[in-house]
């Protein structure tokens, strides 16, 4: 079982103290909310296997059942003890991939582990099972072991390790710990120029993949021998996506001249293709080529995913806003998918946690939308990414009131009320201007009406707060309104 940090202290807590707290106590303790405790509590106990480890008693609070809690932690150890072996390969695989097609010798690989013959033979057999999924071979002649494949495929794996989610954070600093202060100034200064030439932010994750792609595009040339690339052509697509996008293109070059001329090599020109597709496929703020020249699938994706969430979500509608907004996220999204280019989200499990409810939605509205436009597997950490979007959509439609205007005929009168309300209230949505009779008949098409503003008496409850009001919209209206609107906790406090 792997808890996130805020989950292991709740346990700590209820383990030091030996008593039953109750969910305000432990919220107090850990500095969070009660809603977030019982959020904990059943993921904990949803994720263990010896039943639930967190017993509630009504009245009372919660406590740690101990006996299963040692149990558990026995199976934990367990656990740890294979990630230690997870890292120990991911290590050595690294080494063999930034050497490749050389060759390696075994006792070299595993010395500094001090582990037996046995052990290096599974993980020799892991490593080779893991290259095959990169059409990578492993190579043992004389006690050395070699990787030989085709180069995209050895940055892919070397990316996925550094990048995906089964990496642990050991194995990236145990790589990253002698890379010198002079390759991280200069990696550092290719990321500010890259921004101050596109005029834009690189922000976390991205800027950590543009890194890492430069760091692996350095080592590679230094400790490997890179096969002639001059052989790999670019197809139809690839040509009109660099038109689409001239300047990353063009910012591209000049970053792979200057780490030519940083090692001293001249590099191939398939390499400032390479750091296009990366810089294509990161969020890059303020860039607006990409809502421009988003291409054709990125806009139904998103429409699709904007509908499907509509469907579930009824605060949620296809507004524009939100749709530009989603796309610039999406249109990256699927160039990250194409190009195998993996983002880690550090945030998953607390995205997972805090919105558990709105996790499911969007994983299934994303599970529908890769059968119905044929798109790879979206990973776990993608779809955190795009739960904030979604959450942060749903918050916006908190604070927006939503009005719905109403008279007699739905003609002339509401339609002057309603210019009086938007310039006296620029800010609220006005959903519709209906007649009476309309909005009885079809009542279930409007949901989530903060409030109704009519010119006719409402003589039955819709369970919708209403205000009649003059056509003419006075100042007293206006106040009254205004009134009503504050009363339900909003935007006009």
């Amino acid at each position: 079982m792997q808890l996130s940090k805020r989950e292991n202290h709740l346990i700590e807590v209820l383990m030091k103290n030996n008593m039953m707290l109750t969910a305000h106590q432990l919220a107090k303790i850990s500095g969070v909310s009660t809603k977030t405790i019982y959020r904990m509590v059943k993921k904990i106990n949803e994720e263990s296997t010896e039943g639930d480890i967190i017993i509630s008693e009504i009245g009372k609070g919660f406590r740690l059942d101990y006996d299963k809690y040692l149990h558990l932690n026995t199976a934990n150890k367990m656990a740890t003890k294979e990630k230690e072996s997870l890292i120990r390969r991911n290590n050595i695989l690294l080494k063999l991939l930034f050497k490749a097609p050389h060759s390696v010798k075994v006792h070299d690989l595993f010395n500094s582990y001090f582990v037996s013959e046995a052990v290096i033979f599974k993980d020799i057999k892991k490593i080779e099972t893991f290259l095959t999924n990169y059409h990578l071979k492993l190579y043992r002649k004389d006690g050395s072991l070699a990787v030989k494949g085709l180069e995209r495929d050895i940055r892919k794996a070397v990316n996925y390790l550094i990048e995906g989610r089964e990496l642990t954070d050991e194995t990236f600093l145990t790589d990253f710990q002698n890379i010198s202060a002079y390759d991280i100034d200069f990696l550092t200064s290719l990321l500010r120029d890259i921004e101050n030439q596109l005029g834009t932010t690189i922000s976390y994750p991205y800027n950590v993949n543009i890194f890492s792609h430069l760091y692996i595009l350095m080592k590679r040339n230094r400790e490997g021998s890179i096969e002639n690339q001059e052989d790999i052509t670019l197809d139809s697509e690839e040509e009109q996506l660099i038109k689409n996008y001239q300047t990353i293109f063009e910012v591209s070059k000049g970053v792979i001249n200057r780490v030519s001329n940083y090692l001293c090599i001249e590099l191939e020109e398939i390499e400032t293709f390479y750091l296009f597709n990366y810089l294509i496929s990161s969020r890059l703020e303020n860039f607006n080529e990409y809502s421009a020249k988003g291409n054709e699938k990125s806009k139904e994706v998103t429409n699709f995913l904007m509908k499907e969430m509509s469907k579930v979500l009824r605060s949620v509608t296809m507004e524009a806003e939100y749709k530009e907004d989603l796309l610039s996220h999406i249109t990256p999204l699927l160039y990250r998918l194409s190009n195998e280019i993996f983002i880690k989200n550090d945030l998953i499990q607390d995205i997972q946690l805090e919105y558990s409810e709105m996790f499911k939605l969007v994983e299934k509205a994303t599970r529908k939308a890769e059968r119905v436009f044929h798109l790879p597997q979206v990973s776990i950490d993608e779809i955190g990414f795009l739960v904030l979007y979604f959450v942060k959509y749903k918050e916006m439609r908190k604070i927006k009131k939503r009005v719905l205007i109403m008279c007699s005929s739905g003609v002339g009168t509401s339609e002057l009320l309603k210019v009086k309300v938007k310039k006296a209230f620029p800010e609220i949505e006005i959903v519709d201007v209906i007649s009476s009779k309309r909005f009885i008949k079809n009542i279930e098409e409007y949901q989530d009406i903060d409030l109704i503003l009519t010119t006719v008496h409402l003589h039955k409850d819709f369970g919708v707060p209403s205000l009649l009001v003059n056509a003419i919209f006075t100042k007293q209206d206006e106040e009254r309104t205004k009134n009503m609107l504050q009363g339900g906790g909003n935007y006009y406090e």
